[in-house]
C-alpha cells in the first residue's frame, strides 16, 4: 500500500536536487525514495542540531562509494 508524502523545501535546493538526479538518470522522487530505504536500513545515519540554522549536523554512510558522492553533493549544494 502506497501513501503520499508531502512538504516544503527551499525553492533552489529541490531545483539543484533535481538537475542533479537528471543527470544521474533519476527523478526526484527515485532519489527521495532511495534515501529513505537507506535511512531506513541503516545505511544512512543524520546527526541534527539547532545551530546556525542547520538542521543535519552530519552524514555517515556505510558505504565508500555512497560517501564520495554524497561529498560531492553536498559540495554542490552549498
Amino acid at each position: 500500500m502506497n501513501t503520499q508524502i508531502s512538504f516544503t523545501a527551499d525553492s533552489k535546493l529541490k531545483q539543484q536536487a533535481m538537475k542533479k538526479a537528471k543527470e544521474k538518470g533519476l527523478s526526484l522522487k527515485s532519489v527521495l525514495i532511495l534515501s529513505m530505504e537507506a535511512f531506513t536500513e541503516g545505511k544512512i545515519n543524520f546527526g541534527v542540531t539547532n545551530t546556525q540554522n542547520k538542521e543535519i549536523e552530519q552524514m555517515h554512510f556505510d558505504s565508500i562509494s555512497i560517501n564520495k558522492n554524497a561529498e560531492k553533493l553536498a559540495r554542490l549544494l552549498n
